[in-house]
């Protein structure tokens, strides 16, 4: 990869791609990562296994967050587990109740398995790489010491089929970005965050962070643009604008302003497609609001998401019911609009008085 913007851009190989020896360190994790969304087809979805170590002096405990939306419905299985011996895969990771899986069955090739016949819903979804492997998260400041010091972000293409309520629907068109994070990462010191990414084709994806770090008081912002998926070119300047609602945590999408390295702007508008799947980390004790998106950049369209989360309950209490996300685990039928529309839907209501 060249890489514009930046010294010492740390590259990865295939044996970085995998499971990671665990660390001795407190709060020492190993997590895998996707979002993807198929404008064609209307399906998408947020997955994530993070492998928890040595958190506090508690056992090993999975961090589990399966979602799949589909028109029939929206699917989400979210739950912290036991770390199982039969979870440590030699080609990925286990989710702790047999449900999810994660494997790399070929280099550049990630597999999720979802399998949850209680519920009814099952996937089989294929995520190729439209580039090279390489460490994005900056080498140094509190976000480097306290989040992630390895960190892997790739865009790619999404294939396969999800099964809902005895209805398979294909994907034939997903795009998204995956991730694989390791090392020691302490989620407390994050008062609040914004994560932003679009995919567009192999020769185009972008991610952004915003982290308001409780270490210094400051807020610390770095992303990218793969080009043409040989060039990285990091940014210079990063403005990331959400759509959020009254309770703080819910948005209709955002703006993400990047100006460039090498000179470039981007752009992006993203729409919110879903409502938010909102991720609880039982171990640490708050919320993440993953919104997926349709991603409008540069003139193309492609998939997207926005991730926001503020940490203004402190661990006290998980989230209920909120303007446009999903809290809790279960099956939600209908479309976005459907429930948007329905007066007994999931959503808090907003009413003048």
């Amino acid at each position: 990869m060249k890489v514009i913007g930046r010294d010492k851009v740390v590259m990865y190989d295939f044996s970085d791609e995998g499971r990671q020896v665990p660390g001795t360190g407190a709060k020492w994790q190993d997590s895998t990562w996707l979002h993807w969304w198929d404008n064609e087809n209307s399906v998408g979805g947020v997955h994530r296994i993070g492998h928890e170590y040595n958190y506090e002096g508690e056992a090993p405990r999975i961090a589990l967050w399966s979602n799949l939306v589909t028109p029939e419905g929206i699917y989400r299985h979210v739950l912290g587990n036991p770390l199982r011996e039969a979870d440590k895969l030699p080609n990925g990771w286990g989710g702790g109740d047999d449900t999810c899986r994660n494997i790399i069955p070929e280099e550049g090739v990630h597999q999720w398995i979802i399998d949850d016949p209680a519920a009814g819903v099952s996937a089989d979804l294929v995520f190729k790489d439209y580039h090279a492997p390489f460490c994005g998260f900056p080498r140094s400041g509190d976000t480097s010491e306290n989040i992630a010091p390895d960190h892997i972000d790739v865009g790619g293409s999404i294939t396969g089929s999800i099964t809902m309520n005895g209805k398979t629907f294909d994907v034939t068109a997903g795009q998204g970005v995956r991730d694989h994070g390791w090392g020691h990462r302490d989620i407390k010191t994050m008062l609040s965050h914004r994560y932003c990414a679009g995919t567009f084709g192999p020769d185009f994806t972008f991610c952004a962070w915003s982290i308001h770090n409780i270490v210094s008081d400051a807020v610390e912002s770095f992303g990218w643009v793969v080009k043409g998926g040989d060039t990285v070119v990091f940014a210079k300047r990063i403005e990331i604008i959400s759509y959020v609602e009254v309770d703080s945590a819910s948005t209709r999408g955002g703006r993400i302003i990047m100006d460039l390295a090498d000179g470039d702007t981007l752009d992006c508008e993203l729409t919110a497609v879903t409502p938010g799947l909102v991720n609880w980390f039982d171990t640490h004790k708050f919320a993440n609001n993953n919104t997926l998106c349709r991603a409008e950049a540069n003139g193309r369209v492609g998939g997207g998401m926005f991730e926001s989360m503020m940490n203004f309950h402190l661990g006290t209490r998980a989230p209920g019911r909120m303007q446009r996300a999903l809290a809790q685990s279960g099956f939600y039928p209908g479309n976005f609009e459907t429930m948007l529309a329905d007066p007994k839907g999931p959503f808090a209501k907003s009413t003048v008085i």
